[in-house]
């Protein structure tokens, strides 16, 4: 389990974000910000852009992911579905939200 590393209190950024969920799954922030569809780096964009999508809007979301607004949709609903019915990725994906706070 990777720990955070971030002072309590500090802004959290989109490439913090990032990192974590890199961090998390196993992958790179390389990784994530390319165009790779395995398993595991598909998993960790899902997450990074499901966190980044709390905090900032649809399109803006989509621009920092190199996505449009649909697929930013998309992928926030499978997150979702995720949470709801996948067991050993919701747990990875709670464990990234409380990484992020």
């Amino acid at each position: 389990m990777v720990k955070c590393r971030y002072r309590h209190g500090a802004v959290m950024t989109v490439e913090d974000i990032k990192r974590i969920s890199a961090d998390t799954v196993g992958v790179t922030v390389g990784d994530i910000d390319g165009r790779g569809k395995t398993q595991k780096v598909s998993l960790a964009r899902q997450i990074a852009i499901y966190f980044t999508r709390k905090k900032h809007g649809v399109e803006e979301t989509g621009q920092m992911f190199g996505r449009n607004h649909s697929a930013v949709s998309h992928t926030c609903k499978r997150v979702e579905e995720f949470l709801e019915c996948d067991r050993e990725y919701g747990k990875i994906i709670r464990d990234v939200g409380e990484k992020i706070g």
